[in-house]
């Protein structure tokens, strides 16, 4: 999302259009030419604007596991809400869906008030399996990779026995790993992860799968924009004596980004053409725009 000449670069525009953006741009990323200034009252206005806006988009999306009788649950409140004042004024809204208390899809949803004015919507499948989405009854979204790719915390210690307990671990945990992302103009930027998770597990009682016992999703952002997930998880499967530590990273940008464990490798992707984002809506990391939201 950081990166304004995507849509020119990816040929989404044309004509016309092209010129009128990238002077846009130019006259935006060019020190000497002010920033437009937004009074209090305004951004005030536009916040709750984009709040809105992004929360009635949410709930005309429905999404469906495969193998899941019940679609997605919309957790209504927002779990997370940025802006990107170095790029414009945008607001943003992170909205979770989950099965059972369980993350298996995250939106980012943000309105453009300038210079552009468009609204996104960004998703990642979090589900393990295949997943479907609808929006206003249409089919817009099928990826039959999995959302996220599970693996051993390496070292991690042994599970607590509280709820409580598990928290402080999983917080613990989550420090541990650090990101890094390089973008298409090959500039590096190392990630802050927030302190506390944006989402912690809200397990059914009555959950099918006696495995999962707890967990909880974290964040990297720049400023305050998301770029990439951390879930941290703690299972115990059958043939095991004690639970388990388990971590996946999913993206939100299209962007080169890597993490670390403790200094080594643990999770990378590379960056993704614009179109295979914006226009294929097959892959587990998608992306949707809207001219007149």
């Amino acid at each position: 999302m950081r990166c304004i000449l995507r849509w020119v670069a990816a040929g989404l525009l044309s004509g016309g259009f092209v010129t009128l953006w990238l002077m846009t741009v130019l006259l935006a990323e060019d020190p000497a030419v002010p920033k437009p200034v937004t009074s209090d009252s305004a951004e005030k206005q536009n916040i709750e604007a984009a709040f809105t806006m992004t929360r009635e988009a949410a709930k005309k999306y429905e999404f469906e596991i495969r193998g899941v009788d019940q679609p997605a649950v919309l957790r209504e409140q927002p779990i997370l809400r940025w802006s990107n004042p170095e790029r414009g004024q945008v607001y943003g809204n992170v909205f979770l869906w989950t099965d059972r208390g369980r993350p298996v899809v995250v939106g980012s949803l943000f309105k453009w008030f300038s210079p552009f004015k468009h609204m996104s919507h960004e998703f990642h499948s979090l589900s393990v399996g295949e997943i479907a989405a609808k929006h206003e009854l249409r089919e817009v979204w099928r990826s039959t990779q999995p959302g996220v790719v599970f693996a051993a915390v390496p070292d991690a210690p042994a599970v607590a026995a509280t709820p409580a307990g598990r928290l402080t671990q999983m917080r613990q945990l989550a420090r541990q790993f650090t990101a890094r992302s390089v973008d298409r103009e090959g500039l590096k930027a190392e990630l802050r992860q927030l302190t506390q998770p944006v989402y912690r597990y809200e397990l059914d009682k009555d959950q099918t799968s006696a495995e999962l016992l707890d967990g909880a999703l974290f964040v990297f952002v720049q400023g305050t924009d998301p770029d990439a997930w951390l879930l941290l998880e703690t299972y115990k499967p059958a043939d095991l004596a004690a639970a388990q530590w388990q971590f996946a990273v999913a993206r939100m940008n299209s962007i080169e980004i890597n993490v670390e464990h403790n200094g080594r490798q643990a999770w990378h992707c590379d960056i993704l053409p614009f179109r295979d984002v914006a226009t294929t809506h097959k892959l587990p990391y998608t992306s949707f725009k809207f001219d007149n939201p």
